[in-house]
């Protein structure tokens, strides 16, 4: 668990219009340690511990995403800034040290999978290399402690620099001798989730874009299913023990296009602690005789290794169709019938979650959708008013906006759209205040970068997003006009 010893400080400057501050303000007085009396000096001022910070990460988050940006804004953790990744990864560190503790494996837990092991799954990704003398010990080491530093580590009850220094001395020669020798390479460091030296890209090395339940609007009773049917029984199985009861096996989301099904997927995946593995159809499915099965019984087993973990299938209705009695051996319907046994068949999975998206629940299997396979089925609706203009200041949140912009207003002018839609309008209407602002062709004639006081002049105005907004409804209606003479009848020829 968190050392409460730690703690984490957030401050900012007040706005001299109270509007401005009535959204940060009202987020900031729900934490712990919220300062009413810094208000007096113009600023607000929050001290919480590491382990409060840890329970409500989504308030810590969602405030200093929308204080970042301001003048003298300040995070810091003990006397160390942080900035918002560094923020993101401290909540990872404390998740794995709480996911340590829950395992019950010991330094097991610590052993990636894949990548480099040095005794903790937050350094594997950093790859030693060889020069004309051979490996650098010493300076590996120093490479492995900078990196530990600067990723928190520290943080963590269970990390032992020791440790790390008898895997670097401990190091064998068959590896050594598989590493490249580049003698002005060093050490390299890997970004997390890139694949480590000669070895190919597995579904769970791929990166997934850092993204938390305060970057989901208006679906906030969804965001609660799904932290109550995934995230509870990860974090705290005791509670599902205490109960009786198992936990959902697999969760369903449907709904039309760009409502979200896949941004809470990522959510889920940056914010649970488990181990997460995407895949799509063509991953799996291949031509041959048994290799489809073959390869989606290895995706299961890489799971179970790798618990608590979830695997996640993006649009599912492509691999998972429904059978009939003429077409049990056709390719897919085998595919579709060993995804059945695997959910829902003889062997335990454990702490396995899966997690499917789709637009197309009709078309899925029937067997799928009963209880002890997809036990939750929820449906991601399109946003309602309220939803609109919570995704819109997510959206809005690092655009320059000039002063008076109303998002509100923008917000009533979006009925029937979705999310995706959202986010088109709200980068269309920055690129509306780039044509306005800078042409084209005069800031790409610039040599050197542009000049900060050039760069203040660029403030996204209500009427760049208006703009924005007929623009999507102009393609949208371009759109819909190409799909109705595609589904009409064939031309007499």
């Amino acid at each position: 668990m968190p050392d409460s010893t730690h703690d984490l400080v957030l401050e900012f400057a007040l706005a001299t219009d109270p509007e401005r501050d009535a959204s940060a303000l009202r987020v900031a007085r729900l934490l712990p340690g919220f300062d009413a009396q810094a208000l007096d000096s113009g600023r607000c001022r929050v001290r919480c511990s590491l382990e409060e910070a840890v329970s409500l990460r989504d308030v810590i988050l969602d405030l200093w995403e929308q204080v970042q940006a301001r003048p003298g804004a300040k995070l810091f953790l003990d006397s160390r800034p942080l900035d918002l990744d560094g923020l993101r990864q401290v909540l990872r560190v404390m998740d794995c040290a709480q996911a340590y503790d829950q395992e019950q494996r010991g330094d097991a837990h610590c052993a990636p999978r894949s990548g480099w092991d040095w005794g903790c799954l937050y350094l594997a990704d950093v790859s030693p290399q060889t020069g004309a003398h051979g490996l650098d010990r010493p300076a590996l080491k120093e490479l492995l402690a900078r990196e530990a530093e600067a990723r928190w580590l520290d943080l963590c009850p269970h990390f032992a620099s020791a440790r790390v220094a008898a895997k670097v001395d401990g190091l064998s020669d068959a590896a050594l001798n598989a590493l490249p020798k580049d003698k002005e390479a060093g050490g390299k460091v890997l970004r997390p989730g890139q694949a480590s030296p000669g070895a190919g890209a597995s579904v769970s090395e791929r990166v997934i874009q850092v993204t938390t339940y305060a970057d989901v609007g208006g679906l906030d009773e969804v965001v609660a299913a799904l932290r109550e049917t995934i995230e509870l029984p990860i974090r705290h199985p005791e509670v599902l023990r205490r109960l009786g009861v198992a936990p959902h096996r697999g969760v369903l989301l449907h709904g039309p296009p760009g409502c979200g099904k896949t941004l809470l997927a990522r959510a889920v995946a940056c914010e649970s602690g488990a181990r997460f593995f995407p895949v799509s159809g063509p991953e799996l499915i291949t031509k041959w005789h048994g290799e489809s099965e073959e390869r989606l019984r290895e995706l299961f087993m890489q799971a179970q290794e790798a618990q608590p973990a979830i695997i996640f299938f993006d649009e599912i209705d492509a691999i998972a169709q429904a059978r009939s009695s003429s077409e049990s051996l056709r390719l897919d319907a085998r595919f579709t019938a060993q995804l059945l046994t695997l959910m829902d068949g003889i062997y335990d999975l454990g702490r396995v979650f899966i997690l499917a998206a789709t637009n197309r629940p009709d078309l899925l299997d029937k067997a799928l959708l009963r209880p002890g396979r997809f036990d939750a089925v929820i449906e991601i609706p399109r946003p309602d008013r309220v939803g609109l203009k919570r995704i819109l200041e997510i959206h809005a949140r690092r655009l320059p906006l000039a002063d008076g912009v109303d998002l509100g207003k923008v917000a009533r002018r979006m009925a029937g759209l979705t999310g995706a839609d959202v986010a088109y309008v709200a980068r269309e209407g920055a690129y509306a205040c780039l044509r306005r602002s800078m042409p084209l062709g005069s800031v790409l004639r610039e040599a050197e970068a542009i000049p900060e006081e050039a760069l203040g002049q660029l403030q996204v105005t209500e009427a760049d997003l208006l703009a924005a907004l007929q623009k999507l409804r102009q393609r949208n209606k371009v759109v819909s006009q190409e799909q109705d003479v595609g589904d009409g009848p064939p031309a007499n020829t």
